[in-house]
């Protein structure tokens, strides 16, 4: 019986290990890429194909796009109804969780890397009503800064200044991206 179990058990765990979808990583925006037919360039390019994509996809929550091929790393997915986003920056829900968002250039918003934890930058309060500051290492400098939805949309965009105004940003959890001289960084905030 035990045996039996752990059988189950093992093909349970390989099934949800072989069915998760990671996030493609661009939106390719020459050839015939649109953004009524975008075609996402599949992680690690064949074998990417062979995921089980969904049929239908939500675009920037309320468009719904219909699977229409993956080859050659490339999964392309046509719009069912309605508008088209004007521009690549668009938030993708892919279901059971995954939801990945791009900026205007069809790239991958990548919200949080292990690489970022080198970089030394302190960032308060947390959570903030109107401002944050930011303070780094004396031997870095800020380049940009930006604040970005949970859901990879660019809401905020203030240069290389150390202290920045949101009290015009709604109430919750946001993304901020530091690009400094040494690297980037990337801090969950909360917005009162």
């Amino acid at each position: 019986m035990k045996k039996l179990y752990f059988l189950a058990c093992s093909m349970l765990l390989c099934a949800m290990s072989h069915a998760q979808i990671t996030c493609p990583t661009s939106i390719k925006t020459s050839g015939q890429s649109t953004t009524s037919t975008p075609i996402l360039t599949v992680p690690n390019g064949q074998n990417g194909c062979s995921e089980s994509w969904p049929a239908t996809i939500t675009v920037n929550g309320s468009l719904t796009y219909d699977y229409v091929s993956c080859s050659g790393g490339n999964l392309k997915y046509a719009i069912q109804s309605g508008t088209a986003p004007s521009t690549f920056e668009m938030t993708i829900d892919f279901g059971s969780g995954v939801v990945c968002g791009y900026d205007a250039s069809g790239n991958l918003n990548v919200l949080s890397s292990e690489e970022f934890k080198t970089i030394k930058a302190s960032i308060g309060p947390n959570p903030a009503r109107d401002f944050l500051k930011i303070s780094l290492d004396n031997s870095n400098s800020l380049k940009s800064l930006n604040i970005y939805s949970v859901s990879g949309r660019l809401v905020y965009n203030s240069g290389s200044k150390l202290e920045i105004n949101i009290s015009n940003l709604s109430r919750g959890l946001y993304i901020l991206k530091l690009e400094t001289v040494q690297g980037n960084v990337s801090r969950k905030i909360v917005k009162h």
